[in-house]
């Protein structure tokens, strides 16, 4: 529970934003609603009440913290639930306190606590995670249990997933990385009962997924929300089977490296991705040794049905846009896989086999929490408070008695200072737009004059990927100098 505070507790209590922060900040005080429906037209409405109900209490980019403090809240309390059900599950203390622990680090949990409005996420996943807890009580519970109450477990865990897809709809195949869990644990003498077993669970996560959608699309038809035109089915589903196996499933593999978007990933990335394939793969034959064919065959098919399971959602639906926040499960999946491999390999050695597999996977994990401390200073906090002091200046050269006229001249992604930069996420520039530009300069105007109702009239603003005539504007904020060590002053017409 704490470990998430320890890695990037240094991190989240920094002044500073990324790009939709600044406007849902605005949007919150000034269009009460609005994030509520924007989030609805995409299927999250409980998303969008809880991100505008906290974004409404923040109040200010310095609130943005409280935040990402709820994000790390969230993460220790997930890997908290993750360890307790892997005890239920048989797992032994320290391999279930690494893999949860594990599970705080990776990429996916590095883009949760270092972005202020994905703090939510990690309800979705609690949420994930108490549907199994009720769907195990449904089907495995006391034999004496009666029938009735079997169902409304299963109706329970439905229903969690149900509000887990209506958060965010990747977050809610979460499930099946504690069903993954449970399956490498237990003994399968007959392959039918392990087939049976994980259609039932499977049949649970459909039943969740199949009411949230019931429930969006009601919220359409009764006129609630107006669909987005994100909200589409994927219609090319063999092309996007080889997208996911080229752009998607490596960065699950990698676990605790990251990817790169302009130039080749870290040296780390490839062996990573071959270590755990390798890892894996010895894990198998060493289940297949010890355990015979049926063990193995429930390993190997778990293995890529629950790959399929954990990115189902973001499979079926028609955007082709590999994030981390979308991976949390099938990393999740292949975390289950290598910390099994390791402790079954481990095991083959009886006399100091589990210890020598604890030492290294404690390690492999310390490696990661160095990392992702390391990744979220460098390539969230240290690039965006960069951007935020850019804009400050232009925002400080404000004199509302002449009605300053500022140009921001919007920076391309490659201007980025971080030195490793993935999609949306990673090292990525916010000011990229006129709207980001125009909703981060408000927001600091209205910190500089908080008893002026409507600051834009304080000052004339243009922004753009290229400089007008210099007549203009008095004030240019050049979003393009980041990556000097010392930014030029804000430069101001004669």
């Amino acid at each position: 529970m704490l470990l998430p505070w320890v890695v990037y507790g240094s991190a989240i209590t920094h002044r500073y934003g990324l790009r939709d922060d600044y406007s849902i900040l605005r949007e919150a005080r000034e269009e009460p609603g609005k994030i509520l429906r924007v989030c609805g037209a995409m299927g999250r409405p409980l998303y969008g009440w809880l991100l505008e109900r906290s974004t409404l209490a923040a109040g200010d980019i310095d609130g943005l913290a409280g935040m990402r403090a709820l994000a790390l809240a969230g993460l220790g309390l997930l890997s908290t639930a993750v360890f307790l059900v892997l005890r239920r599950e048989g797992w032994r203390g320290v391999p279930a306190a690494l893999l949860a622990a594990l599970l705080g680090v990776i990429p996916s949990a590095q883009v949760v606590a270092s972005w202020s409005i994905c703090w939510p996420q990690p309800v979705a996943l609690l949420a994930s995670v108490a549907a199994f807890a009720l769907a195990r009580r449904g089907l495995e519970g006391p034999s004496a249990e009666t029938a009735w109450r079997r169902w409304a477990f299963l109706v329970g865990g439905a229903v969690a997933l149900g509000a887990s897809a209506l958060i965010y709809q990747a977050s809610a195949p979460f499930f099946v990385v504690l069903l993954a869990a449970a399956l490498v644990t237990r003994p399968f003498p007959d392959p039918r009962a392990a087939a049976r077993t994980g259609v039932q669970y499977l049949c649970v996560l459909g039943g969740g997924l199949a009411l949230a959608y019931a429930l969006t699309r009601a919220s359409f038809a009764l006129g609630v929300f107006s669909p987005s035109p994100r909200m589409v089915f994927e219609r090319h589903l063999l092309d996007k089977a080889g997208w996911f196996v080229s752009r998607v499933l490596p960065n699950a593999l990698a676990l605790i490296e990251l990817n790169d978007t302009d130039a080749a990933p870290s040296g780390g990335y490839g062996p990573m991705v071959a270590f755990t394939l390798m890892l894996v793969a010895a894990g198998l034959v060493a289940v297949w040794r010890r355990e015979g064919r049926v063990a193995v065959g429930t390993w190997l098919a778990a293995l890529l049905l629950l790959s399929g399971a954990a990115f189902c959602v973001s499979f079926l639906a028609g955007e082709r846009w590999p994030t981390y926040r979308t991976l949390y499960a099938l990393t999740g999946v292949w975390c289950v896989f290598f910390v099994a491999s390791a402790v079954r390999l481990g095991d083959a050695w009886p006399r100091g086999g589990p210890r020598v597999a604890a030492v290294l996977l404690a390690l492999f994990v310390t490696l990661g929490a160095f990392l992702a401390r390391q990744q979220a200073l460098e390539l969230f906090v240290q690039p965006q408070l960069r951007e935020l002091a850019l804009m400050q200046e232009g925002a400080a050269a404000v004199t509302p008695s002449r009605q300053t006229r500022v140009f921001v001249l919007t920076a391309r992604q490659t201007d980025s200072s971080a030195p490793q930069r993935y999609l949306d996420e990673f090292g990525s520039v916010s000011v990229d737009t006129e709207w980001v530009a125009k909703e981060l300069f408000q927001e600091l105007v209205r910190e500089r004059f908080p008893h002026e109702q409507d600051v834009r009239r304080l000052y004339r603003f243009a922004a753009g990927p290229g400089l007008p005539d210099r007549r203009a504007y008095d004030v240019l904020v050049d979003m393009r100098q980041q990556r000097l060590a010392s930014p030029r002053p804000i430069q101001l017409a004669r």
